[in-house]
């Protein structure tokens, strides 16, 4: 009789899912959100502000924390971006020249010099390249244009539906906790309790551990690209940091600025750089992350490390979350089980 009660709400939540299936992430992100910081939140009320100003306050940083390296960034490039147009129209009058560690590549140095000097080394070559491989890709960059143009609306569609519902979870958090506690425990009235605890220990820890790593991958990779030689490296750092919380972004990053130290034409420092990094990123990946977000649930060292590998692989960037908390609902139960048997034996 139970299990027959339950067929029209699980139709029901199965309709709102296919309901609301394109704006799940955004719900999703502000409730992750939300959890993380309701910590600061409550600390900031008990200190006499009031909930509107504290839930504006934590939107406030929340987005210059994301937007602001995106405007340091820009603001950088913007100034670049003059230099290396003025760098090459000089270039292009007098023809640039082929650098030394070209010649001594493998292989391929020979080829490598001739097209070189035939391309770029007479007056007027590099203007010429150019013209010829803007007009080779120019009937492609309609369609790309149109397809990132939407999808640059659309994620910005979300991106306000979600600081918007975080907003609103900041200021009725109490209620939507009252409506989600008698859903769950009516639902699961067996296990709900010890979901409930895991939820909250499992994201902050993952949120303490993924800004941890980016606070640390930011500063150390920050000071090898000071004794490497690159450009602005406090800059980079910072910009390495943040990309850091992201799967993917740190390598992308120091792999970025090799590429630069190598077109300087400084191939021992690009090598080492990379090297480092790729080291530096095994070790965090493999050992400090998952320890970091472990320690508040308790979870050994390849349960997290499988449940972020799971998850990214399955879900994206929000997977990181989603991975360690179904590991830590496994382990709580498996956990419980032990308790029982030992009790039983006992």
């Amino acid at each position: 009789m139970r299990y027959t009660s339950l067929v029209l709400p699980v139709l029901f939540a199965i309709a709102l899912l296919l309901l609301l299936q394109h704006f799940l992430g955004s719900l999703a992100w502000a409730g992750l959100l939300a959890v993380i910081t309701w910590p600061l939140h409550q600390r900031l009320q008990a200190r006499g502000l009031p909930r509107l100003a504290s839930a504006s306050l934590l939107l406030a940083v929340l987005v210059i924390g994301f937007f602001g390296p995106s405007l340091l960034l820009v603001k950088a490039l913007s100034n670049e971006l003059v230099g290396l147009q003025r760098l090459l129209a000089e270039l292009n009058e007098v023809g640039l020249p082929a650098p030394e560690w070209l010649g001594r590549l493998p292989v391929v140095a020979e080829r490598a010099i001739a097209w070189w000097n035939t391309h770029l080394a007479v007056p007027g070559g590099l203007n010429a390249l150019i013209q010829t491989t803007l007009g080779d890709v120019a009937p492609k960059l309609g369609g790309a244009a149109r397809f990132w143009g939407s999808a640059i609306l659309a994620n910005a569609l979300y991106l306000f539906l979600t600081l918007l519902t975080l907003f609103v979870l900041y200021l009725h958090g109490p209620a939507v906790v009252r409506y989600v506690d008698g859903a769950g425990s009516r639902v699961l009235p067996d296990h709900y309790g010890k979901l409930r605890n895991i939820l909250p220990l499992s994201v902050r820890g993952t949120a303490l551990g993924l800004c941890s790593v980016a606070l640390l991958e930011g500063v150390v990779l920050g000071v090898a690209y000071y004794i490497a030689g690159a450009p602005a490296p406090a800059l980079l750092g910072v910009l390495t940091g943040y990309l850091a919380l992201i799967p993917g972004g740190a390598p992308l990053s120091f792999t970025m600025v090799s590429l630069l130290l190598l077109g300087q034409g400084n191939p021992g420092a690009a090598l080492g750089l990379f090297t480092w990094g790729a080291v530096e990123l095994f070790m965090v990946d493999k050992f400090i992350r998952p320890k970091l977000i472990g320690h508040r649930v308790n979870l050994p060292f390849l349960a997290v490390l499988f449940g972020l590998l799971g998850g990214v692989s399955t879900l994206g960037v929000i997977g990181l979350f989603v991975g360690p908390f179904m590991m830590a609902v496994l382990f709580g139960w498996l956990r419980a089980g032990e308790g029982q048997a030992a009790r039983a034996s006992a």
